[in-house]
């Protein structure tokens, strides 16, 4: 059984890195300190960029610069971490839709003694909504000059109690989530979704073996919107959720978590009701063979409404397959489900998303990664217009050293 500690610091060194098959080396520096750089370098073909119907559907190309650049410090017992990472992208079709989005993190890892762990990061960032994506949806996206713009800021602590050998392991998170956005107030009332969101949370994991832990994972939310008008104040409240479950590893070849409970919404306003649904989050890693890997998520989550309703009910389901043709080239496959109910919306809104897509990957060297991907999705939606289907062909190269 492995002590039950939130590695929260280490999305930071994700930055430098990306989300591809590179091992970078990094450069090492004194006293322990390691730099590491990274750039990404990718073209899309989009054949609906907007997320229009058929009839009004819009082509574009879409080029990014992705630049990072990481820095991490192992201190002994305190493991220290510092990211950031730029994005420009440009559209062939509208030059208002590009943009430049910037992230900032750091962390900190503490191991304070063999049984007490500390783990804070901080996250700043500066991001988007593509057009069609936001709070404008269907053929309202086309009236809307620029994609919505928002800062962001993540602040996350957990502290933890246990030891790999420990009969009870507990982990007690808080996290404070904050959006704002900068633009389209007048065109979009974005600032109708500028809120705070407060999370604290308890996670028990009891020892039944070697192979497995028992879980009790516990959290509320309060959420508070910054704007006081009729929208915003049907979608303050809180969160409560409740879930138990159980980690399997059956010899490293399939490792499972599955927790399943309830969660709660209730609202500040008296006019809306609250709404109590089933939640769970369930993962499964298969490794038949040591270059072949299979993955399964699925998960229920209560998220901010984007445009209409008190907030959005959406069930997720994804499984990938990623299979290592040889030792310079990997090839992926995913598919993913996502269902989406916007409560208390005037049209019982009701959102289907299925996507599925194939990506490969040649890697010369542990440093280089050259890929392409093609990538479907479709939405049908209970509201009209908001039906779309879209291909984005991607190709593209990271480099981290």
């Amino acid at each position: 059984m492995k002590a039950w500690k939130l590695p929260l610091s280490t999305a930071i060194l994700a930055i430098s890195v990306g989300a591809h098959a590179v091992e970078p080396q990094g450069i090492q520096l004194d006293s322990g300190i390691t730099l590491l750089p990274s750039v990404e370098l990718s073209v899309e073909d989009n054949d609906n960029v907007y997320l229009q119907p058929e009839a009004t559907q819009e082509a574009s190309t879409v080029t990014r610069l992705n630049p990072a650049i990481g820095v991490a410090a192992d201190l002994g017992q305190t493991q220290l971490n510092l990211g950031f990472e730029a994005e420009k992208g440009v559209y062939s079709s509208d030059e208002d839709d590009n943009y430049t989005d910037t992230r900032i993190g750091a962390g900190a890892d503490f191991s304070m003694t063999s049984r007490h762990f500390l783990s804070l990061s901080a996250q700043l960032n500066a991001l988007h909504d593509a057009r069609g994506a936001g709070t404008t949806e269907g053929s309202a996206a086309l009236g809307i000059k620029d994609p919505d713009e928002y800062d962001e800021s993540i602040w996350d602590a957990a502290f933890t109690y246990g030891s790999q050998s420990a009969l009870l392991n507990m982990t007690f998170g808080l996290t404070r989530y904050e959006k704002e956005y900068t633009n389209n107030i007048n065109e979009a009332a974005t600032d109708n979704r500028d809120h705070v969101k407060t999370t604290a949370s308890v996670l028990t994991a009891i020892n039944v073996s070697d192979r497995s832990d028992f879980l009790v994972d516990l959290s509320t939310a309060d959420i508070d919107y910054n704007k006081d008008n009729i929208v915003t104040q049907g979608r303050e409240g809180s969160l409560t959720k409740a879930l138990i479950g159980m980690t399997y590893d059956v010899t490293g070849k399939l490792t499972s978590t599955a927790k399943v409970g309830v969660a709660k919404r209730d609202f500040d306003s008296s006019d809306v009701d609250a709404d109590t649904t089933a939640s769970w989050e369930a993962s499964l890693i298969w490794t038949p063979r040591t270059y072949s890997t299979v993955t399964f998520f699925t998960s229920q989550a209560s998220n901010e409404a984007t445009s209409v309703g008190n907030y959005i009910d959406t069930k997720y389901t994804m499984i990938s397959w990623e299979h290592e043709m040889s030792q310079f080239f990997s090839l992926t496959a995913d598919a993913s489900l996502a269902s989406d109910t916007y409560y208390n919306e005037a049209n019982d809104r009701e959102d289907d998303t299925v996507s599925y897509g194939l990506t490969g990957t040649y890697s010369p060297t542990k440093a280089i990664d050259v890929y392409g991907n093609v990538k479907q999705a479709e939405r049908d939606s209970s509201t009209d217009g908001l039906d779309y289907e879209q291909q984005v062909i991607t190709l593209g190269v990271v480099l981290a050293i």
